[in-house]
């Protein structure tokens, strides 16, 4: 009963969250840290009626290990402040789940897989809706990268000879998909790059910044710096600073609405389990 509850609650979350990211790309800090608050606060009273700590300690572990990749995800500029409090929500509800086992290990692994498709189907529509300016920057980037590219197309031909030779089917396969995997990759990055560039970079007005935005580069006044572009996202005083000095406009990069990839993957491992062994499995 206890479980069923946490992943009705975890699922609520989520899909308020998602809302919430799609119409104002903000994550309420009170849902998160009520998320959290709820599922150390019922793995104590489990703990406490049922004499077993396992399940407390567990959920302790993993919002310990999510605290510490939110936190790189988030210095590293992968994703917002919201993103990672929410990853540390969702480790408090979803940690321990008697219905399948290392339901949060098969949840990480769906979320990598459905947040690539996600983000890349997000390229896509930028590209198009951006279309001129994109046919602009594509050709700059694919420069750019040219040589990049190239090496990774010639590692993925040296693993392709083997191929000729050995007669294992599986590793055949393996070495046939990795060799696709590094064909395509740096043309991708290349793409996705293109794609920041002409859709995701725009000048705000100031009173329109919230906690957490990139701005792309350095603000100074009075040779005083007030942001750096290296910082993972500005801060409320940071903010209020901008507004003291009357600065009007700033450059920011744009992110996706990245919280509804965490509901997708959710279900999908509620319904699925983990995904690569799916996909495994029929192959």
């Amino acid at each position: 009963m206890i479980d069923a509850i946490l992943i009705l609650l975890g699922l609520l979350g989520l899909f308020i969250a998602s809302i919430c990211d799609i119409k104002t790309k903000e994550i309420p800090d009170w849902l998160s840290f009520s998320l959290i608050a709820s599922g150390i606060s019922i793995r104590i009273m489990q703990a406490v009626s049922a004499g077993t700590w396992k399940y407390l300690v567990y959920t302790l572990l993993i919002v310990f290990a999510m605290l510490v990749l939110g936190n790189v995800m988030y210095y590293t500029k992968q994703w917002g402040g919201g993103d990672t409090k929410l990853l540390i929500a969702l480790a408090a509800v979803f940690a321990v789940n008697p219905y399948q086992e290392y339901f949060f290990l098969s949840m990480l692994i769906n979320l990598v897989i459905v947040s690539t498709a996600y983000g890349l189907a997000f390229c896509i529509y930028f590209a198009f809706r951006y279309r001129k300016k994109f046919i602009k920057e594509l050709p700059i980037y694919y420069k750019k990268e040219s040589s990049k590219i190239k090496k990774f197309i010639l590692i993925a031909v040296l693993l392709l000879v083997p191929v000729f030779i050995i007669k294992e089917v599986t590793l055949i396969v393996l070495l046939a998909t990795a060799a696709i995997l590094l064909s395509i990759y740096p043309l991708l990055t290349t793409f996705i790059e293109a794609v920041e560039r002409s859709a995701m970079f725009r000048e705000i007005k100031v009173s329109k910044l919230t906690e957490g935005d990139w701005i792309t580069k350095d603000i100074r006044v009075k040779n005083k710096l007030i942001y750096s572009k290296s910082a993972p996202g500005i801060e409320k005083f940071q903010i209020n600073l901008l507004k003291k000095f009357k600065i009007k406009y700033v450059p920011v990069k744009d992110g996706i609405p990245f919280v509804p990839a965490f509901f997708i993957s959710a279900v999908l491992t509620l319904i699925f389990g983990n995904l690569l062994l799916v996909i495994y499995q029929l192959i």
